[in-house]
């Protein structure tokens, strides 16, 4: 009698599982319609709202209606190409091209030059801001020497190969080719690290840390990229003056740009004048926008971007530390960071990215380009490609990585988009600020149309490099990388990608990417039938487990928000520390927000610090007011988002 067949569910679960890790967009949950159609309608209203109290600049034709028909057209379209498994820059600016096309711009006629030019400097503060703030130092220096090796070595090679290939297809001088060579060197930040938690979330790789590795180059990346551009684009506009002050104007924008962002950070550590999120937040924010804004406005371009990327990389470490002394909260909070840079990546995400993007596609125009100018960047663009990987490849020799590990890292060194985006234009106004006295003499007229190949191919690099980075990685990095076993996947040694923990491991759950060699082969129907049976009912019962641990978890943070309410009102003296535990209630309910499930000991654990946290504030509340001082810093509080 033949066997029954068991392995076809088995199989179907493997292609299902494959179909989600290539293209997670793929799958739409009823959730996310209700989600679009709520942003949608809070949308209309805000828009009405400005509409009637403000009036003409958001009229069709108005300049904020340009900025709002941009912001959400690039959304929607990022959000469709997301879909398919595709990054959503790449949707954001396709959608910006036909905006900008369309009946030759109409929709966004009242789109002034100016507004353009300080929404793109905004964007461009906050990306390295972000940089900044998610760069763990630690992590660098247990990697740094192969992550040094990755952030210098292929980016600059191609940034020279790719300008001496703009001087010989685009006829521009070498110092304008140099400087377009290092737009295109940067990765996108935003792409590559979120490609490592993908990678990171299915234990890819993390035994040599390998998505850290990715990610703490690519945070300095960009700061060689711009710090490049700037040194080139100086001399190539500003060439026919001080020379010597030409080849300096890029250096120091450095310098000055550290000092400012050491300054801004240790402002923003005062911690007793910034004593909640969104003051903390506010500041961090503004400073960075402030430095950037006052550098530009003396031509130092690269000066407030690095001084945004040093704000956010010594503020962390100061609110790590509890310093500086009188003017900080004294205990040490890590919790600052993360709140702060939630905050920010917020604001980029939804806000920023689209316009960014969305701005940038608007500005390249059909009938104004060249079908040469087309072909000869798409050929600077993918010779590049064809130095960069064989050379990422190279480099990682004498890391201790398998030739697969390289190739990965070669097609992990590839996506590129935010850097691309928030200078392909600074070229334009550099040529306009130089030439403000003669615009239309034959030099101003020239360099003017280097810059305008410089936006074509800045445009097409991020359309061809992050589509084609983006999907090698999905695609190969299951074959190229050693999937840990689950119980090495929180080993110590093994640097992890900042703000991303490995999820927690559901037991005996089939994974069709987590093999084990000695899995046993020869197994009869009624053995297979009996091992289905046992994981059905184990699941069942881890899951039954796990909600009601959950459940448990958000009634103690339910009763634990009472009683801080109750002892802020009714104690004053006492209302500091049930401010702090509020915000540590908030953090917790973030954090169950955001995962699908928790490891039973990690909830008992925080059930465990609620209660006692609880009794501590009901003790305070019996003893009256102006005695918390021994309650007043319950065992824990400090640290509640790391009992969970």
């Amino acid at each position: 009698m033949k066997a029954p067949q068991v392995s076809r569910p088995r199989r179907d679960e493997d292609e299902k599982s494959l179909v989600r890790w290539a293209f997670p967009g793929l799958f739409i949950q009823e959730k996310d319609i209700w989600n679009g159609a709520g942003i949608l309608l809070i949308t209309l209203l805000l828009y009405g709202g400005l509409v009637l109290c403000i009036g003409k600049p958001f009229h069709p034709s108005g300049n904020a209606w340009a900025v709002m028909i941009i912001w959400l057209l690039a959304s929607a379209g990022g959000w469709l190409v997301e879909r398919v498994g595709l990054p959503g820059p790449l949707g954001m600016i396709l959608t910006g091209i036909a905006v900008g096309n369309i009946k030759h711009g109409h929709l966004v006629k009242g789109l002034p030059a100016s507004w353009s030019k300080e929404l793109r400097a905004i964007a461009l503060a906050i990306i390295f801001l972000r940089s900044g703030l998610e760069l763990d130092l630690r992590i660098f220096k247990k990697v740094g020497w192969v992550a040094t090796r990755l952030l210098l070595l292929p980016g600059i090679l191609e940034a020279f190969f790719d300008g001496g290939l703009a001087v010989a297809l685009f006829g521009m001088p070498a110092t304008f080719a140099f400087a377009l060579g290092f737009i295109l060197k940067a990765v996108g930040p935003a792409l590559v690290i979120q490609c490592m938690f993908d990678v990171q979330s299915k234990r890819l790789g993390t035994a040599k840390s390998i998505p850290a590795t990715v990610v703490a180059a690519a945070s300095f990346d960009d700061m060689i990229g711009i710090t490049g551009y700037t040194i080139f684009i100086d001399i190539a506009v500003k060439g026919d003056g001080n020379q010597v002050w030409a080849i300096m104007h890029g250096p120091v924008s450095v310098v000055l740009g550290m000092l400012a962002g050491l300054i801004a950070a240790y402002l923003c550590a005062f911690t007793k004048l910034w004593n909640n999120r969104l003051k903390r937040t506010a500041v961090v924010l503004l400073s960075a926008l402030f430095m950037k804004f006052i550098f530009d406005k003396y031509n130092f371009t690269s000066g407030g971007a690095l001084g945004s990327l040093t704000l956010g990389l010594c503020v962390k470490e100061l609110w790590a530390r509890g310093t500086p002394g009188m003017f900080a909260v004294p205990e040490t909070n890590h919790e600052y960071t993360r709140n702060v840079e939630k905050n920010v990546r917020w604001l980029w995400r939804f806000i920023m990215m689209p316009v960014l993007f969305g701005l940038i596609g608007n500005a390249l125009r059909f009938n104004t380009l060249q079908h040469s100018s087309t072909s000869k960047a798409c050929a600077i663009i993918f010779a590049g490609l064809a130095v960069r990987m064989p050379a990422t490849f190279l480099v990682m020799f004498g890391g201790g990585f398998t030739w697969k590990e390289r190739l990965f890292f070669s097609f992990a060194w590839t996506p590129k988009a935010t850097v691309q985006a928030a200078l392909a234009l600074s070229p334009l106004d550099a040529v306009i600020a130089a030439y403000k006295s003669a615009p239309k003499s034959a030099q101003a007229l020239r360099y003017t149309q280097y810059a305008n190949e410089t936006l074509t191919t800045a445009i097409f690099c991020i359309l061809i490099d992050a589509s084609i980075g983006t999907l090698l990685i999905r695609a190969f990095a299951p074959a190229l990388l050693q999937r840990e076993a689950e119980n090495h996947a929180e080993a110590p040694g093994a640097p992890m990608v900042p703000g991303l923990q490995p999820p927690s491991p559901r037991p005996m759950v089939h994974d069709p990417l987590d093999r084990q060699e000695n899995e046993p082969q020869q197994l009869t129907a009624a053995e297979l039938a009996r091992q289905q049976q046992l994981m059905h009912h184990k699941e069942q019962e881890f899951a039954m487990a796990n909600e009601a641990m959950l459940a448990e978890f958000m009634e103690q943070i339910d009763q634990i928000a009472d009683v801080v309410g109750q002892t802020e009102l009714g104690h004053p003296d006492g209302s500091d520390c049930a401010g702090k535990l509020r915000l540590a209630v908030d953090d917790l309910r973030d954090r169950i927000a955001e995962h699908d499930y928790l490891k039973a000991e990690e909830v008992e654990g925080a059930n465990d610090f609620l209660r006692a946290t609880r009794q501590e504030h009901e003790t305070l509340r019996r003893r009256g007011p102006g005695r918390q001082s021994s309650a007043a810093s319950p065992s824990g509080l400090g640290n509640s988002s790391e009992a969970v």
